[in-house]
């Protein structure tokens, strides 16, 4: 019998500007059981497998703006969807993150397949 968890397989995005050209794509997936997850997964200053690190600029704001900017960028997925984000001083690139849902309650059969096709995926219930 196959055990169902209840994390979900969210695909971690990303957008990054530059001064020449921009570029987009799925920098990794991430087991999560909510979006408040993958928000305080961002918030942890993770490292992925890949040895790559994930800075966010707008964990420094104070406290009072931090409440109400979480609420509005659970809900909008990341500040890469998020219409009053703003990108500025592209001179050496900037970066934005996002997330969509990939699998709801995905099982452990599904997870080891995605590793044995060397996807890596990051866990966020940990």
């Amino acid at each position: 019998m196959v055990k169902k968890y209840k994390e979900n397989l969210y695909k971690i995005l990303f957008r990054h500007y530059s001064p020449k050209d921009s570029q987009e794509g799925i920098l990794t997936y991430l087991l999560a059981e909510s979006d408040e997850q993958v928000y305080n997964w961002f918030c942890s200053k993770p490292t992925l497998k890949s040895d790559e690190s994930i800075y966010i600029s707008w964990m420094l704001k104070g406290d009072e703006y931090k409440k109400d900017f979480k609420e509005r960028i659970i809900k909008c997925h990341g500040d890469m969807f998020d219409d009053e984000s703003e990108v500025s001083d592209l001179y050496y690139g900037a970066i934005q993150y996002g997330w969509g849902l990939v699998y709801k309650n995905i099982k452990e059969n599904d997870i080891i397949k995605l590793e044995n096709l060397n996807i890596d995926i990051e866990d966020a219930t940990k």
